[in-house]
């Protein structure tokens, strides 16, 4: 069984798949905890890693503070399929603008893909984090 959940592009929607722990939502499960609820605190804590892999890249590209400052984290909920959304980005009513300019590029500007980086280069981390989530709640259950 494998839980998807939307990563951080809309456009390039990185899929992070949540593959070999179908044995610890069975436990879950048989635990009388709530399967859903237990992924989506799973998706919640392993996007932190990628908006803060996104806040460090744009620390460095600053010009002034709105950009950094309209970041939002959309916590994780069903989505379409049955899938896990949540998503981590830039607000461009609040200044986040210049960030898919940085992302995709202009005439001018060279692409950075800081979004799709955010997340590939944390994918082992992100299987980490969510496998650990998910181990807490069991213990948490068992208790």
């Amino acid at each position: 069984m494998a839980k998807k959940f939307k990563g951080s592009s809309v456009k390039r929607g990185n899929l992070i798949e949540m593959y070999g722990v179908s044995d610890l939502l069975k436990k879950i499960e048989d635990a009388n905890g709530n399967v859903d609820n237990a992924v989506k605190r799973a998706v919640d804590k392993s996007l932190e890693i990628v908006g803060a892999d996104m806040q460090s890249f744009m620390a460095g590209h600053k010009q002034t503070g709105d950009t950094m400052e309209s970041y939002e984290q959309v916590p994780a909920k069903e989505g379409k399929n049955g899938l896990i959304e949540a998503t981590a980005g830039y607000n461009t009513k609040k200044g986040g603008l210049p960030a898919i300019f940085l992302d995709v590029g202009t005439p001018k500007i060279k692409p950075y893909f800081y979004r799709y980086y955010a997340v590939e280069n944390n994918r082992k981390r992100i299987e980490e984090i969510q496998r650990e989530t998910l181990n807490d709640i069991l213990k948490e259950l068992t208790k």
